[in-house]
Order: structure tokens, then sequence, then C-alpha cells
């Protein structure tokens, strides 16, 4: 899939910190296991909060973001946007739209995105249609996105858009400028 230039502008502008799932939505939705199937990661769990809470707390944190969207949202159960037929696309830019005031609010902000185009060392099937870094001020910037009620009430996008994902927890080796 290849991100037209108007989503990626998009998710630049709109997406703010807004890749993971709210703690009180953070089940694992691997969609893997059977043998020679890759694990896809949707949301994060509460074992990775408890670790992430584990680390400094007071100095900014940077969140690499991939992400591969499904070839067809899937809203299961939420009625008023299954049978849309939006596509992951399409579903994680209305994510974005909702959940990028919220993390400019917190003081999150994207400090790069970009189209991955060939993973060059890594597993051949991990293949990603959007890369992306949002920086934090601190680890209670970055909570305060994943706990806002908006934002919790709206995650439900993000997870019927996404067919895999990867979010890291980077800090940073040079100083601020």
């Amino acid at each position: 899939m290849r991100l037209s230039n108007t989503i990626i502008t998009g998710l630049v502008f709109a997406i703010g910190a807004s890749i993971v799932a709210a703690p009180a939505l953070a089940q694992s939705e691997d969609s893997g296991d059977r043998e020679g199937e890759p694990v896809a990661f949707i949301n994060s769990t509460p074992e990775a909060y408890a670790a992430m809470q584990e680390l400094p707390a007071d100095e900014p944190l940077f969140m690499l973001n991939l992400i591969r969207f499904k070839d067809e949202a899937e809203y299961g159960e939420r009625s008023e946007f299954a049978g849309r037929g939006w596509t992951g696309e399409q579903a994680y830019s209305e994510y974005s739209r909702i959940s990028g005031p919220i993390a400019q609010r917190v003081g999150g902000r994207v400090a790069f995105a970009g189209l991955p185009q060939l993973t060059v060392i890594g597993p051949e099937h991990e293949k990603w249609d959007v890369a992306f870094i949002v920086s934090y001020p601190d680890l209670a910037s970055f909570l305060a996105l994943v706990t806002d009620p908006e934002y919790k009430e709206h995650a439900f996008h993000r997870s019927a858009a996404v067919a895999d994902s990867r979010l890291v927890r980077m800090a940073s080796l040079t100083a601020p400028q």
C-alpha cells in the first residue's frame, strides 16, 4: 500500500503522538501464532506500560512508530463505522484527525515522518506503510495522551486500521538544540 501525499501530510500535521492504545484498551491483538505465520502487534500490553514507567520519567522521549495498514478497516461491532468500506489508511486518518490535536495539547510533536521504501536489514516479511517519530517533553506528557478520555474514546479507529505496528521508546543520544 502506498500512502498519498495528502495522507502523509495529514499524518505529519495531525498525528501528534497518536499511535499507542490507551492503557484501558491495552490488550494484545496478536494475529499470528500459527506455524510459520508472523505475529502482528496492534496494541500495547499492560506489561509494556509498566516497563516504560521504570525508565527515566523526567527527560524527553521519542517514540518510533512503524505502521502497516489493513487493506480494509475492520470495525467489527462498531456499527456506526462498519460497512463504510474504509481502507485501513482512511480509518487511520480519522484516528489521526482526532488524536493529533490531543497529542499537540500535551506537548507531542512529530519530529520525523516518512514512507518506508525497503528494509535493508531485518525480516523481509515486515513491510511498513508509514514510519514516524513523535517527541514528548517527558513521560508524563506521553501518559497524558494515552489516558485522555477523548483519546481513549476514539482509539478504536487505530485498531480498525492497523494490520501490524511497532512502537519503540527511545532516549536522545544528543543534546537538545
